[in-house]
């Protein structure tokens, strides 16, 4: 049965000078079809925020795991994006820009 690497997006909090923090959440799920990874992924992401007072997002995305036994090393999620910027910029604004950085 393949494995799917499903991604959702969360509400976490927002912290005393009113920024919102943010958690981008990966999860696997073992399923017969995309489709069906999502509905459990849809069920788990639920209980989840509900679990830890969050608001998710609506969107989920997914990632079909290579069939291979996992292994040290194995890729679980890869994503391409693309933008006139240089890789420095990019991954300051994807990642820098909004660093969560407890109080």
């Amino acid at each position: 049965m393949p494995w799917y690497a499903i991604r959702n997006v969360y509400h976490f909090g927002v912290k005393a000078d009113g920024k919102n923090i943010f958690e981008e959440r990966i999860v696997c799920f073992a399923a017969e079809s995309a489709t069906a990874a999502h509905k459990l992924a849809e069920v788990e992401s639920r209980d989840y925020a509900i679990s830890n007072n969050f608001v998710g997002h609506d969107e989920q995305v997914g990632y079909e795991l290579d069939p291979d036994d996992l292994i040290q090393g194995h890729e679980v999620w890869s994503e391409l994006f693309e933008s006139l910027d240089s890789l420095e910029i990019f991954y300051q604004k994807r990642y820098l820009d909004y660093v969560y950085t407890p109080d």
